[in-house]
This record gives structure tokens, sequence and C-alpha cells, in this order.
């Protein structure tokens, strides 16, 4: 049976939600008791070098390449900045895909199994052999002022597949890694756990703690993922990794549902977007 896409037609469904953990519990939240003490002291948010903008002019290029034996696709996929958003344009484009086809941006790889199936932004229907300009890939708020966790173009039939080999619902025709060229937007910007406290309850590892610990972290001992406790919220969460609101939403533009108890957020600038969510059907 094939499975059910969730993409977003022409929006990114990408906010943190603003709710707390539910339901609530009378048991006492699991907490770490690792010492901490060790663990150096974030900069406060307002200490932290300004958030950086992207400039204007092309951010990103991805060059399709055909995957399907049946069909030959080609085409330069070219984003830009500029104003208050991105744009995206298909230039030399060629498609021998019968009917209209679709253009999407994946957070995982061109191996990744049925990449369009999840987590994208589609750009809606195009038509073949001619260049498409003008697609929008939303406002510079939509993304937290950078795009480029996405990974992958990908070009799909637009008719649903049932007979996919892979049971996607979107079988990729053309794929392309798209090659960025953006600035750090958030220099400085580093998670470092300060201690459970309420509204933060969830545990975290440091590099001696155990490999079933429910948190990740690195040699350095910040963590890489924070696993979520019923009566959390994100402003706590936040706080706690000595970090704001919308650092919390950068790092997780993928997660759109209210906080429930056991979600794992991202905390590290390098794994956001695919780099911390498992790709479709792993």
């Amino acid at each position: 049976m094939p499975r059910l896409a969730t993409s977003v037609l022409g929006s990114i469904a990408l906010v943190l939600g603003l709710v707390a953990c539910s339901p609530p519990t009378t048991e006492t939240p699991p907490v770490d008791t690792d010492a901490h003490s060790a663990a150096p002291v974030p900069p406060a948010p307002s200490d932290r070098a300004a958030n950086v903008v992207i400039p204007d002019g092309v951010i990103g290029t991805a060059e399709l390449t055909s995957v399907s034996r049946d069909n030959t696709v080609s085409g330069t996929v070219v984003v830009t900045a500029g104003g208050g958003g991105f744009d995206v344009a298909l230039k030399d484009f060629r498609s021998d895909v019968p009917g209209d086809v679709q253009l999407f941006f994946s957070p995982w790889s061109e191996t990744t199994t049925c990449l369009a199936d999840m987590y994208s932004f589609s750009f809606g229907n195009l038509s073949t052999d001619a260049d498409q300009p003008g697609l929008s890939l939303g406002n510079r708020d939509s993304s937290r002022g950078d795009p480029s966790y996405f990974l992958t173009a990908v070009i799909t039939a637009n008719a649903l597949s049932t007979t996919d080999p892979d049971g996607c619902v979107l079988t990729p025709r053309a794929v392309g890694t798209i090659t960025w060229d953006v600035p750090d937007t958030r220099p400085g910007l580093l998670a470092v756990d300060t201690g459970a406290r309420f509204g933060a309850g969830g545990a975290t590892a440091t590099a001696t703690a155990t490999a079933t610990a429910t948190a990740t972290a690195t040699a350095d001992g910040a963590p890489l993922s924070y696993r979520a406790v019923a009566g959390d919220t994100l402003n706590d969460i936040a706080d706690r990794f000595g970090i704001t609101f919308d650092d919390l939403g950068f790092l997780n533009p993928l997660t759109s549902r209210q906080l429930q108890a056991g979600d794992d957020l991202n905390l590290r600038v390098a794994l956001r977007g695919g780099g911390s969510v498992p790709p479709p059907w792993a």
C-alpha cells in the first residue's frame, strides 16, 4: 500500500508549537543526576553576535540528473535571496515525463528512499520544456532566515504512483544536491545544559553517559539533542540551554506539531533539518 505524502503545497510547516507537553503527569519526571558543574556557562542570548541576514543574490544551485530509466529530465535549480524572501527558478528545464511534474525541496540526501514523500516543500505543478522563474520558497521568517537545511531538489511526476517499487507515493524522476553559499546566520549559537528545571525536566547526556541516556552529546559535553518530558515548555527548554525560543525553532525547522513528551529536539546547528530527523520510512 503506498504511503501517504505529507508535503505542504506552497508553504512550509516549520514553526515549533507553542503548547506545553501533554498530557500532564503526577509522576516525577526523570532527571539526569550526572554532575553538570564542569559544563561551560553559555553566553546570554543578548551577548551573542547579532543574527546575520543572508545578502541578496544567488545563494544555492542544483543540477538535476534523471534517476528513472524511463524518463529524461534536466535543468538547473537556482535559489536567490531578495527583499523579504527566497525565490527559486528552473533554468534550461527539459522533461519528457508525461503530464505535469512537481518540484520539491527535501531535507534529505539524494539516496534517501521516498525523499519527496515527507517534510518536503512543494512548488506545485510545473509545465515541461520551459524555464520556470518566480517560484517562491517563502519569506525569510518561514525558514528563520536560512533555508540551507534543504539538501536536495527533486522532480516527481504529478500523478500519484501506485506501482513504485519502493512503495513511494511520489516517485523521484530527477534529483540534484543543492550547493548553498550562505553565511553563518547565527554566529555563536551553542546550546549548553545549565541543569534541569521546572518546564525543562528531561535528561541530557554528558560524554561519559551511557548509550541509553535520553539525549546524546559530543566529546565536548555539549548536548546534541533533548528529549522532552511531560510538563515541558519550549520557552523553559530554550532557557535551560541558554538560547532563545527563536533559536530553538531555528534548530528544529521540521517540527510542526505540538510538543509532546518523548519528542527529541535538536540542539546543534550542524544537525539542523534532516540531520536530526530520521528520513521517511527509515
